[in-house]
């Protein structure tokens, strides 16, 4: 892929030719042929009752997918239900998923009739729930009101899935490829994101080639969680209108490593810092977790009772007050 088949240079930044609404399905922005030819086929299959499969590294995007086949399935009008089973405790899917015998209390299985009802992490559910969940794919399908099922696995489908689940949801899978093996999409992805910035935030961002160049290089491990996140940060801290700072794109592009590593490491006593830095560094690193984990700024905002204006200008303030060693320097 080349940048300059999408994109026109002016005043140093990159211009896509095309509108970006070309590119985009839904909430899916994609011009990498293996993706367009999964979502014809996702399209086709969502007129039946074709139970999907969905197979993606993490933050590949598999929810948007699932969304997506829900919009495109004549079952659109209808309830579309999620449950993660990556964030319940095992004694509590049964319930969860069935309810209890409280007419109150039906189950999502209940609140999904007639839709989709999207299962992420399904390989951590465990066995007696699976067989259960089969028993009740049985004893509905094709009545009023059944149900189309949508599963995501964590790596393979053969991982902790039961013969009966294996043999059910087999019939369609879509495997999302990584973003490393979508250049296109990172291009696309990249001037997405910028144009979300201004119209969210009111900040107005390009990108420069060099810039660009170098994240075409780049791996990705954690896809376009990561990406998103990375080109919000050059979007908030770059001082210029245009983003051309491969040093500024790749300390962002480390700051989810570097956090890591923060968290994990053993507390230590700080050496030469003032009360106030030790709380602008704390506080720095909950925004930053906080935005990792949410997925973007205005939903950790939310999470942290606060506004974006707020951790906008905490993230400039915070990242760009030289340290006492640094002014030393």
């Amino acid at each position: 892929m080349r940048i300059q088949d999408y994109c026109d240079v002016a005043g140093g930044a990159l211009q896509l030719r095309t509108p970006l609404r070309q590119f985009t399905r839904g909430e899916i922005v994609t011009d990498n042929r293996e993706m367009l030819r999964q979502l014809e086929l996702l399209e086709r299959a969502g007129q039946g009752n074709v139970p999907l499969t969905i197979l993606g590294e993490k933050g590949t995007g598999k929810d948007v997918i699932a969304q997506y086949a829900h919009r495109v399935s004549r079952r659109s009008g209808a309830p579309f239900i999620k449950t993660n089973c990556a964030y319940l405790p095992q004694e509590r899917m049964q319930m969860e998923l069935f309810g209890s015998a409280s007419p109150s209390d039906r189950g999502l299985l209940s609140q999904a009739s007639g839709g989709s009802f999207y299962i992420e992490n399904v390989d951590m559910m465990p066995a007696y729930v699976q067989y259960k969940l089969m028993e009740h794919i049985r004893a509905t399908q094709g009545k009023p009101g059944d149900v189309r099922y949508i599963i995501c696995l964590r790596n393979s489908r053969e991982q902790s899935l039961s013969e009966q689940m294996l043999d059910y949801f087999n019939t369609m899978v879509f495997e999302i490829p990584p973003l490393r093996m979508r250049p296109e999409d990172i291009l696309l992805l990249t001037l997405q994101q910028l144009q979300k910035v201004r119209e969210e935030y009111h900040i107005e961002r390009a990108i420069s080639p060099e810039v660009m160049s170098t994240m075409l290089s780049c791996s990705w491990p954690a896809n376009v969680r990561q990406l998103t996140l990375t080109v919000e940060r050059m979007a908030f801290l770059s001082d210029n209108r245009v983003i051309d700072s491969v040093a500024l794109f790749n300390r962002c592009l480390t700051g989810n490593r570097q956090l890591q590593s923060t968290e994990c490491a053993e507390p230590r006593p700080p050496v030469a810092k003032s009360l106030k830095q030790i709380v602008q560094d704390y506080e720095f690193m909950i925004i930053n977790q906080y935005i990792e984990r949410c997925g973007s700024l205005r939903k950790a905002a939310a999470a942290l009772q606060s506004s974006p204006a707020t951790l906008s200008r905490k993230i400039t303030e915070y990242n760009l007050i030289p340290r006492e060693s640094e002014k030393a320097n």
